[in-house]
């Protein structure tokens, strides 16, 4: 389990986001470690090797997506009810991919741009001492909304809300935060929807049209309204404004330093975990809009992107060949495809 660089002396000071040359200390490793990997494998032609190490990967996948659940996640019932969404919804296309979790992550990253969302954060969290149990709890929430039947979906909703009823106060300099506040959940539902679109878009071998992009923004806005949220954007037109406005409300915070080096650091036991995780994360910073880069003050090195965006691409397709058909899209399509329940009437 590990934890943002901090030496026993306490927290570094603030200067600024990390330099260009901070950044490129820390990153390339992950690239040459992925590529060597992947390239060596690939040049022996090994399938043996090749299929030890995708079942590897396989492994730390579901571990790191399982680590943790939230009560109440279940796909198998009522039976006939398709749920929020159902098979024909551009949701369960999107979300029937890794390159989801890519976008998720990127979603964080752009969300601790707010600085009333970081600090509530950072003081109800356990992130750093727990990152895959956090990890797996918002899998497992975002799994049950999209997947799940109507009324296991509302039910985790409503255990979502109580949560969230806990996660409130006041911000050293005075503004407060609530974490069931309308401000607030529209912007973490908003940059998450972001996120996994764009990294759809971006490594989905079959991306949606534009036309179906509004329609995931919509659809994704259904479960951010179901957590109390009003007035969410449901178009890529709408969300584009919306970031304009927040604009003026974002910064590079200490504690947005404190996720800077939580998320360009290794996670994870093993070499596959750790390397896997560099390269997921850079992708992630990677995939973040031009205005959120700046702030990060992030290189623009394209032959640095090219590699990243490539090695990752490499990596997500194992994760296709090597976790096949996901078991809850199997228990989601079984319940949503079967012929309703009937209760039988005794005279």
């Amino acid at each position: 389990m590990l934890t943002p660089d901090v030496s026993p002396a306490g927290p570094p000071a603030l200067t600024g986001p990390p330099s260009s040359e901070t950044l490129k200390q820390r990153w390339p490793l992950c690239l040459r470690e992925a590529l060597v990997l992947v390239s060596r494998l690939l040049d022996l032609g090994d399938l043996a090797t090749m299929g030890n190490l995708k079942r590897g990967i396989a492994l730390t996948w579901a571990k790191a997506l399982n680590a943790d659940k939230l009560p109440g996640e279940q796909y198998t019932g009522p039976r006939g009810d398709p749920g929020l969404f159902g098979p024909k919804s551009v949701m369960w296309y999107v979300h029937d991919d890794p390159s989801g979790v890519v976008g998720g992550v990127m979603g964080l990253i752009l969300g601790s741009l707010h600085e009333p969302t970081m600090h509530g954060t950072n003081k109800h969290s356990v992130y750093k001492d727990d990152p895959l149990g956090r990890l797996g709890r918002t899998v497992s929430f975002v799994n049950t909304m999209c997947w799940a039947s109507t009324p296991v979906a509302e039910k985790m909703a409503q255990t979502v809300r109580r949560m969230h009823k806990h996660v409130h106060g006041t911000m050293p300099d005075g503004r407060p935060y609530d974490a069931s506040s309308s401000e607030h959940l529209t912007w973490t539902g908003v940059t998450q929807a972001h996120g996994i679109i764009q990294a759809h878009l971006r490594y989905h071998p079959h991306p949606v049209s534009k036309a179906e992009v509004d329609r995931y923004y919509a659809e994704y806005a259904v479960i951010t309204e179901m957590l109390g949220a009003s007035d969410v954007p449901k178009t890529a037109a709408d969300v584009d404004a919306y970031f304009e406005e927040m604009r003026p409300q974002l910064t590079y915070s200490e504690e947005t330093a404190d996720v800077v080096r939580f998320f360009t650091g290794p996670i994870g036991k093993t070499p596959v975990a750790r390397a896997g995780s560099k390269l997921l994360n850079k992708a992630a910073f990677d995939l973040l809009p031009p205005f959120a880069k700046r702030l990060y003050r992030l290189p623009d090195n394209l032959i640095d992107q090219a590699i990243t965006r490539q090695s990752l691409r490499v990596l997500l397709q194992m994760l296709r060949d090597a976790v096949g058909d996901s078991p809850i899209k199997t228990q989601a399509l079984e319940r949503a495809t079967a012929r309703p329940e009937v209760l039988s009437q005794t005279g």
